[in-house]
């Protein structure tokens, strides 16, 4: 029984380690793309806005419809008596007299059918116009899955940083531990022989402890962090994991990141590049187009059509018509309150304006606030640097001051506190310098 239940506890072993994946930031952002529900939806509105541009363009084709119709009833519509009174009968000839119908009677049953078509002249710029509305709509929907992609990368990315930031405090929390353990088995010996007051094995078993509590703690969040970044990517039944950079998991010891010099950007030049901008581009581009429609909506329209009816109402073999005609409408009380209507399109227009440029000073104050937060990050990440080599070796000369009996093990501990600050900073220093630059490469538009 013990074989079959090890068997049984390896194979769950090898189905949970199989379960998981390892990704690297290229390959979760690949997944969000391919799977995120935000860009499947952007998506969707695409093809939306093509439909609704393919409608349009049936407008320029003529309008056809067609009418049947069957009517029976229970007596005759039209019935008239034609008999001739028995003077005028006396005085006709026989032939005509015996000829002529007593009575008539019209439309009891029968069948009625018409074909149409109407093909627009002018229509006021209506057509043509609102051909180019769908037009902006399909490019504006496309601009909008850009500012998504972005959004999602965004995410993505955030999310990466969260978990790798995670997994290397852990890391420095194991170094910690393992180092903790070693200190409590040498002072734990030093106690038995009376060389240190037990007070000082006090003090490692409660900071091993704290460190143990700090473990659990950040286990949990990364869990939580994973499970998000499964549910972004479109992975929840999987168990995410992320690859740690090796310039991250050398920290200390590899040379301090510097700044792309590509990186900076011209923000006035760099306006147009960004979503945003075009995004309130096509805006005003639409409320022009929409003010061209009210104005059109008041001018006359003209139309040419031809249309085929047949019935047998009066006659049994049925008879057939045909007609072409030609019409022009002009919205003479339509202008009454067209005007109105045109003027404040008018004012939608001058608004939509107004708009893109005050909302482009803000995308350039956003632009020097980002590539600031960029700045700050990196001078931030090369102080983290420096005060790791500074820590460590601050730990050691407390190792070595305890060892010889000349510091105290708080001195000690506090040494190792700061040791683990100082690698929990570099950490979040490079975890967020990677994020601000990600989120000023979005404010400049670039991919």
């Amino acid at each position: 029984m013990k074989k079959v239940f090890s068997f049984i506890v390896g194979l769950a072993c090898c189905g949970s380690a199989a379960a998981q994946q390892t990704y690297t930031l290229d390959q979760l952002k690949q997944l969000a793309v391919e799977n995120n529900f935000n860009l499947r939806s952007a998506r969707n509105a695409i093809q939306q806005s093509k439909e609704l541009k393919n409608e349009a363009f049936t407008k320029y084709f003529p309008t056809v419809s067609a009418v049947g119709a069957g009517v029976t009833m229970n007596k005759y519509l039209l019935e008239a008596d034609l008999s001739l009174p028995d003077g005028l009968a006396n005085l006709l000839p026989a032939g005509v007299s015996a000829a002529w119908p007593t009575n008539i009677a019209f439309m009891k049953n029968g069948v009625f059918g018409s074909v149409s078509a109407i093909q627009p002249v002018f229509m006021g710029g209506q057509i043509v116009n609102g051909n180019k509305l769908a037009k902006v709509g399909v490019e504006a929907s496309e601009i909008k899955l850009e500012a998504s992609e972005d959004q999602v990368e965004l995410t993505t990315e955030q999310y990466y940083w969260q978990m790798v930031s995670i997994k290397e405090k852990l890391h420095t929390l194991g170094t910690i531990h393992q180092m903790l353990e070693e200190l409590e088995k040498d002072v734990n010996n030093k106690v038995r022989v009376g060389a240190v007051n037990r007070n000082d094995l006090l003090q490692v078993q409660l900071r091993k402890g704290e460190v143990e509590s700090a473990q659990l703690e950040a286990e949990n969040g990364l869990t939580t962090v994973s499970q998000l970044l499964a549910q972004h990517v479109g992975k929840t039944n999987e168990v995410i994991d992320v690859s740690v950079p090796a310039e991250l998991s050398n920290m200390g010891k590899a040379d301090t990141p510097v700044l792309p010099a590509s990186l900076r950007q011209d923000h006035l030049s760099a306006l147009n590049a960004t979503p945003e901008y075009r995004l309130l581009e096509k805006n005003v581009e639409v409320q022009r187009l929409q003010h061209k429609m009210k104005v059109g909506h008041n001018l006359p329209k003209a139309g040419v059509g031809a249309s085929y009816s047949w019935n047998n109402f009066f006659v049994d073999n049925g008879r057939g018509s045909g007609m072409l005609f030609a019409a022009v409408q002009i919205p003479i009380s339509g202008w009454w309150g067209g005007s109105h209507a045109v003027k404040k399109q008018k004012l939608a227009l001058d608004d939509a304006r107004e708009q893109l440029e005050d909302n482009s000073q803000k995308l350039i104050i956003r632009m020097n606030s980002a590539w600031a937060a960029v700045e700050t990050s990196h001078k931030k990440l090369v102080i983290a640097h420096s005060a790791i080599a500074q820590a460590e070796e601050n730990l050691r000369l407390n190792k070595d001051y305890y060892r010889v009996g000349t510091t105290k093990m708080s001195d000690l501990l506090l040494a190792e506190q700061q040791y683990q600050a100082a690698c929990d900073r570099y950490t979040d220093a490079y975890a967020t310098m990677q994020t601000k630059i990600l989120e000023y490469r979005q404010a400049t538009g670039q991919k």
